[in-house]
């Protein structure tokens, strides 16, 4: 639903240092803008008022790290390591997917982000098994109406009997994701301009694990189809090559702010140096870096080095697409390590809960260049919100809102979630969304993926893709082969 609202009496959480917190305040939405922020604002003519007594106006979260497509496999990688999750995820149920599989996993997975206050997200998209495959995921987030970055990802999901890749597409032409990149920019972000809904981005196939000849050339063709964002995942704590990807970048002046990296906790105090002065911004997932050996989230150091830190979910076939639980994880790790560090008890806590919020919104905002259009309630901004309801055992009473947002809340909390001005979700359910028959239809992907990798040759598969994983490779980035 579009048109004016009025959100009457709310606790206001900003995140605008102008405006800070404020207390019985309103909020008016017109035309997908923001258009004021404070006390006793007049309603417009066809304002629907909504009632914020008792709630938390805040802006939506920005998740600058997703691979979106993987909703289907939920729960499954809860116990893995790195290694299984690029044997299993990336070469048996990636494989597995059909184009109809990855419009039913972009679409759900947007659904999921806006239940949960999820109002923006970074789509690394590593589901190319086709061009059909493209166009299905664009598809999907088109239709669930969240703001997201829709990144072209080069990654090659392998071939094998009963899969769901185009073996003779490959062979006939080995680039044509390259191609069909080009294709997609063209056909659905002519404009890609920072207030579009949805605009491209690019994800190199995977930046340090093939040569620095390659990760300059992959770089270089996403900034030929003037992608919004350049996204992959680097220096990565136990799995680090001593690639120093950043140093490599800098020498070739590469570095710039379209560069939007992921985990990074073994990155050098120069790199760190480096990609603050150039406007290079990081993506922190904790869950994932945390369980599976990928270092310490990085998002607290970088910041001390004037670098851009922001927080992603990474892969719901791990966790949920939840950045309550992101940002609490975050911080108490981050506090956990600084305790720990000490000589002694502390008789202070460094990192405050409104640094994290702030990752979670204007953080990940700038990270994704929008900065200017999203992560504040700032009047002129986009109109991307959340209500966030203080009725529950769980946020009755709040004496510090954004204490209540970080460590309390989560997204069964959530009543109201706009975004561009359009509500998305109202009175705690997705608004113009059938979700039984949406869940059933996901349920029978699921089970169609789930019965297609049984035809996998997994002990070949894990052969090859551990010796990938050990950095046993050819001077040209390794294919998984059969």
């Amino acid at each position: 639903m579009t048109g004016s609202y009025l959100i009457k009496g709310a606790t206001v959480v900003s995140v605008d240092p102008a405006i800070g917190i404020v207390n019985n305040c309103d909020v008016l939405i017109k035309e997908g803008f923001i258009a004021a922020v404070g006390p006793d604002i007049a309603a417009l003519p066809d304002s629907t008022i909504i009632d914020g007594t008792d709630a938390i106006v805040s802006p939506g979260f920005v998740d600058t790290h997703r691979h979106t497509w993987q909703t289907q496999l939920r729960t499954i990688t809860a116990d893995y390591v790195l290694s299984d999750y690029f044997v299993n995820i990336r070469n048996i149920w990636g494989s597995c997917y059909t184009a109809q599989d990855a419009y039913i996993g972009n679409y759900c997975g947007a659904l999921e982000s806006v239940d949960n206050g999820i109002t923006f997200l970074i789509d690394h998209s590593h589901i190319m098994n086709s061009p059909e495959h493209a166009d299905a995921a664009v598809r999907g987030l088109k239709n669930a109406n969240i703001r997201a970055i829709f990144c072209y990802g080069l990654y090659e999901n392998p071939f094998w009997e009963g899969s769901c890749i185009d073996r003779e597409l490959g062979e006939k032409n080995p680039n044509w994701r390259r191609e069909d990149a080009k294709r997609i920019k063209k056909t659905y972000f002519a404009s890609n301009q920072p207030t579009d809904l949805i605009r491209f981005g690019f994800a190199p196939a995977e930046i340090e694990r093939g040569t620095i000849e390659q990760a300059v050339d992959e770089v270089e063709f996403g900034r030929s189809l003037n992608s919004a964002i350049i996204t992959g995942h680097v220096a990565m704590g136990k799995y680090d090559r001593g690639v120093h990807l950043i140093r490599h970048f800098q020498e070739r002046n590469m570095l710039g702010p379209d560069l939007l990296l992921s985990h990074c906790a073994s990155l050098q105090d120069d790199e760190l140096v480096a990609a603050g002065k150039n406007g290079v911004s990081f993506s922190s997932t904790p869950d994932t870096e945390l369980q599976m050996g990928m270092g310490h989230p990085i998002a607290f150091k970088a910041r001390k080095y004037g670098c851009c830190a922001s927080i992603g979910i990474d892969i719901t076939s791990n966790n949920p697409a939840d950045m309550f639980q992101q940002m609490r994880l975050l911080i108490q790790a981050q506090r956990h390590l600084e305790n720990e560090s000490h000589d002694g008890p502390r008789a202070s806590i460094t990192q405050r809960c409104a640094e994290v919020l702030e990752m979670a919104t204007m953080g990940g905002a700038e990270a994704v260049g929008l900065k200017d259009v999203i992560g504040s309630i700032t009047p002129g901004k986009r109109a991307d919100l959340l209500i966030t309801r203080c009725d529950s055992t769980r946020l009755t009473p709040v004496h510090d809102p954004v204490a209540a947002l970080v460590l309390y809340a989560n997204g069964s909390d959530i009543d109201s979630v706009f975004v561009d001005g359009k509500l998305l979700k109202s009175g705690g359910r997705l608004v113009g969304v059938d979700w039984p028959k949406v869940r059933g239809e996901l349920r029978d992907s699921a089970r169609a993926i789930m019965e297609r990798s049984t035809k996998a040759p997994r002990e070949r598969i894990e052969k090859a893709a551990l010796a990938v994983m050990k950095g046993l490779r050819e001077k040209e980035e390794p294919k998984i082969k059969l």
